[in-house]
């Protein structure tokens, strides 16, 4: 009887442990999220709103609302309420984002989990952007990748082959592209990749 309390013991002090690196693992990866998302906003401009009629709105404070019974929504100084309907991009403390109304392909999604619905965040910043929007894949939310090019400024549902396409002038990068682009960490692949691209140097031909 002895033996098995010590083995009951000892297989819940495992659980215990196992449970709490699961939860420390997830809690890093939510800040480095977040953390990429900070990196990626407009810099030096206070919280922000573009309309749909292409009017945009500066605000002290923009807070994202959201709740059992209640419509997601922004909640700008405080007092005025803005819905997903009538914005086409705006900028809060946390994120810049962008709705899915203006890309050019991809899943219709009405998930508010990080962002209004139907709005994906920006993970990236630069010659290309790296978007991501959550969608229900009918049992959990899962992310979706967008990616916009500046050379025509257009959201394109992420492919493999697109992205080729759109980096095939850095060797540095689609190289790394090729080599992780089948791992499981898609996110980290394309924010990567991203970075090496967007980080390269103009070599002038002068």
């Amino acid at each position: 009887m002895h033996m098995k309390k010590i083995t009951f013991a000892s297989i819940a002090a495992v659980s215990a442990v196992i449970m709490l690196a699961s939860c420390s693992s997830t809690n890093l990866a939510k800040t480095s999220r977040l953390a990429q998302y900070h990196a990626s906003k407009e810099i030096g401009v206070t919280p922000f709103v573009k309309m749909k009629d292409g009017s945009i709105v500066y605000y002290k404070t923009l807070e994202l609302v959201k709740g059992a019974f209640v419509t997601p929504h922004l909640l700008a100084d405080g007092n005025t309420r803005i819905f997903a309907d009538d914005v086409l991009a705006y900028q809060n403390q946390d994120h810049y984002a962008v709705s899915q109304s203006t890309f050019s392909s991809g899943r219709k999604s009405f998930l508010a989990v990080e962002t209004l619905p139907g709005f994906a965040v920006r993970m990236t910043k630069g010659k290309i952007n790296i978007y991501c929007k959550k969608f229900f894949n009918g049992h959990v939310a899962v992310d979706e990748f967008f990616i916009q090019s500046n050379r025509d400024g257009q959201i394109y549902t992420y492919s493999v082959d697109l992205m080729k396409v759109l980096i095939q002038d850095n060797e540095q990068a689609l190289a790394y592209f090729n080599e992780t682009q089948t791992d499981k960490n898609i996110s980290k692949t394309l924010k990567t990749t991203a970075e090496i691209y967007n980080n390269a140097m103009v070599v002038s031909s002068n």
